[in-house]
This record gives C-alpha cells, structure tokens and sequence, in this order.
C-alpha cells in the first residue's frame, strides 16, 4: 500500500529508510544506477508494509530500486572514470617495477 504522509513524515521515514545516505530536506536529489533518473525526496515512491514498517522504491515505473541504489546526483560511476587505455598504465608500472628489481639485484650480488 502506498502510503501517504505528511511532509515531516515523509522525510523522517526517508532518513530512517536509507542507511547509506544522509537525506537533509526533501529536495535532496539522488539519481538511481538502475534507471539513470533523477528524483529528489518528494517523488520517492514509499510503501507502508503490514507491520508498520515503510519500504522505500525509485520513482520510475517498473524500477523496483531501492536506497542501495541511489547515489548523489554529482557522484561519478566507476565506469566514467576509468580511462580506455586503463591497462598501458599497468603494464608500465610492472616494466618499472621489474626494471627496479633486476637492477637493484644486480649490484646484491656476491
């Protein structure tokens, strides 16, 4: 059942329901990694449960999202930061790092 409640309410039982993220007012917006939409604390769909307790979802329709789910609107996803070419770098580090090793080991020589 969804459940409509006052303002005061609403925010209270939004900063109850989402464990990993700090809800300041209702106009906070998180955007869901599921759908990609963007919402803020009014258009949270909350469902009140049988045993009083209240169950938060993503707005979008057949989105059954939930808190987990929401990240901050300016947050990037691993996906955007990491470089294309992401490898070359790694395999620099390794031919330094081998480098640094054969040559320190041949002046260890007995």
């Amino acid at each position: 059942m969804i459940a409509h409640l006052k303002l005061d309410d609403r925010l209270a039982v939004l900063r109850a329901g989402d464990r990993v993220r700090t809800w300041q007012s209702l106009d906070d917006e998180r955007t869901c990694i599921i759908c990609k939409r963007k919402f803020n604390g009014r258009q949270v769909e909350i469902r009140r449960l049988t045993n009083s307790r209240h169950e938060l979802r993503c707005p979008t329709d057949h989105c059954n999202s939930q808190p987990h789910l929401w990240i901050y609107p300016k947050t990037p996803l691993v996906s955007h930061v990491v470089r294309l070419d992401w490898w070359r770098s790694v395999d620099k580090k390794q031919e330094r790092r081998a480098f640094a090793l054969a040559s320190g080991a041949q002046g260890h020589r007995v």
